[in-house]
């Protein structure tokens, strides 16, 4: 391939910087955020630092979680106990929506009636049927929406997305991604656990570990990964078939603590034939190796991927990419990714990887890269945000149906 390594980064950088460059306006976007904990404290943080968001008003039906959110907030945003009064009262532009997930239909169903942009964050629903009612609203509707799947923010995932799409790697042939951790998932409850208030607490902090309010580690975890094939590949699964248990964590909980799926895509070849690649995915509670992490095998190359960092392998006797450099030692290393360095590894460990070789990317922060961009789009009143309601269901469809795979035993189609 004709390609220079500094052509290539600069269209990538263009590309990167023209899709969230912010469009001048009178006044930044008066915003709304429903749901402070955890993930909405992180998304409020990152909020505080875009100059073109002010943060109106903050809400919480549990008070800690809302007087963490104030204080994230700033003064000059009111506080809420009800999303509803929020929206009658102080009639936001946008909001950003970070509540459990059995809840996300109808918070974002009534902020679509009240006339707001919204930001809502993955899995987009609870059920297929929902998401897809959603999508019919979304688009009655003409508001600006973003499912927030960090990655397609990410430089280094959309710079990987472009090297695929340029042939880099060749034709795809394998997609594998895992996210480990070892922890229980399980969050402290602040009062003692013969306190008539801990079942009722212990439930409202754990929603996560409880079907009644959640889908598990598909969709808290595997929506981000599985979203990664689905955009690379421009397509959805075909079908997949999965597995998993509560084989560690005996503490009540009612969802896995590990799941391994086998996804199948109906992809085509250069010559336009169509041929299958296979899909896995697995998650667990109990093992940390690897972290959380995607692997794209293609005929001549290999990009293994992390929100942080990133390498390129190529397949020996094949000349992936002719980059415009000198020839010396350091070349024969592996380079990694990372947040404005390059760490050098041995190359003997890898060898049997192909020659690896750098990728440049820019610092970044992929939570407040994806909401800069959707109020960019906000301000620009363009509906085609880099994660869409039509992209976010078919995220959830591929999600879910592997918990419907692991509940059935069987092979599950991807519903029409």
């Amino acid at each position: 391939m004709k390609i220079t390594r500094r052509t290539f980064l600069e269209n990538a950088g263009a590309t990167i910087a023209a899709s969230t460059t912010l469009q001048q306006a009178e006044s930044p976007v008066r915003l709304g955020v429903i749901g402070t904990g955890g993930r909405g404290s992180d998304l409020l943080r990152a909020l505080t630092t875009i100059d073109e968001a002010v943060v109106a008003g903050v809400c919480d039906d549990y008070p800690p979680h809302l007087e963490n959110g104030a204080k994230y907030a700033g003064p000059q945003a009111r506080q809420f106990s009800d999303y509803r009064r929020m929206l009658d009262e102080l009639k936001p532009q946008a909001v950003v929506i970070a509540v459990p997930l059995y809840l996300h239909y109808q918070v974002a169903r009534d902020c679509l009636d009240a006339g707001c942009d919204i930001f809502l964050e993955k899995t987009m629903c609870f059920t297929i049927e929902e998401a897809r009612q959603l999508v019919t609203r979304v688009d009655s509707s003409g508001r600006v929406f973003q499912v927030g799947l960090q990655r397609r923010a990410n430089p280094i995932y959309r710079q990987a997305r472009a090297m695929v799409k340029a042939g880099m790697i060749g034709q795809i042939v394998s997609f594998k991604a895992q996210w480990h951790r070892n922890n229980s998932w399980r969050r402290p409850v602040p009062v003692p656990r013969n306190s008539p208030d801990w079942p009722r607490l212990e439930r409202r902090l754990n929603w996560r570990l409880y079907r009644q309010y959640s889908a598990g580690l598909m969709a808290e975890l595997g929506s981000h990964q599985m979203d990664v094939a689905n955009w690379f590949f421009d397509a959805h699964p075909n079908r997949v078939l999965a597995t998993g248990g509560i084989e560690f964590f005996r503490d009540g909980r009612e969802v896995w603590d590990n799941v391994s799926c086998l996804y199948e895509y109906k992809l085509k070849d250069p010559r336009g034939n169509p041929y299958t690649v296979r899909a896995s995915y697995s998650s667990l509670c109990n093992n940390a190796y690897e972290g959380a992490a995607e692997l794209i095998l293609g005929t001549r190359g290999s990009l293994y991927l992390t929100s942080s960092k990133g390498l390129l392998f190529q397949e020996k006797g094949t000349d992936v990419v002719s980059w415009e450099s000198g020839t010396n030692a350091a070349d024969s290393n592996a380079a990694v990714v990372t947040a404005g360095k390059t760490l050098k590894l041995s190359n003997d460990p890898w060898a049997h990887r192909g020659t690896p070789f750098e990728i440049d990317i820019a610092e970044g922060n992929d939570t407040r890269d994806e909401l800069v961009s959707f109020i960019d789009h906000v301000r620009r009143r363009d509906p085609k945000t880099i994660c869409d309601a039509r992209t976010g269901l078919l995220d959830c469809a591929t999600i879910l149906i592997a918990n419907h795979s692991i509940e059935s035993g069987s092979w599950v189609q991807f519903p029409a």
